[in-house]
């Protein structure tokens, strides 16, 4: 089975959402939709997750990172020369500050990560819908 089939199989059955299941992986919800889809959008190529990365899924589905590689096919790649608290998808800025609110939000209650919704759609008004059209996108 492929990871993306395992992630997508594993929330329908729990009825979970990405960003539900990004939190439950301490993973941010971009990096478990590139998964899902198989590539960065950007880029095209797929996402390979480091054995950090790969631990992080396996305890947001509550399994061992062996039983995880028992059910992936057994070409699944591992990217072995990353190594990072968090993952910051190609399309995204690769600087401090952006990593250090993505570690704070992962962090956060889903009644606080409605809070710092509230606060940056306020901040960024002119970018309101992508908020509506990201919300959508989880259904």
């Amino acid at each position: 089975m492929k990871l993306s089939e395992l992630i997508i199989d594993y929330r329908q059955k729990m009825n979970i959402s990405q960003r539900e299941f990004s939190r439950k992986c301490d993973l941010s919800n971009t990096y478990i939709s590139f998964i899902e889809n198989e590539k960065n959008p950007k880029t095209g190529r797929p996402l390979i997750p480091n054995l950090e990365q790969y631990k992080k899924l396996a305890d947001g589905m509550d399994i061992s990172v062996q039983r995880l590689f028992e059910l992936l096919d057994d070409d699944a790649p591992v990217d072995l020369g990353a190594s990072s608290s968090e993952p910051v998808p190609d399309d995204q800025p690769k600087n401090d500050d952006i990593r250090l609110l993505i570690r704070g939000l992962n962090k956060l209650s889903p009644e606080q990560i409605e809070q710092a919704k509230n606060v940056m759609k306020a901040m960024f008004t002119q970018y309101a819908d992508y908020f509506d059209t990201e919300k959508e996108n989880e259904k």
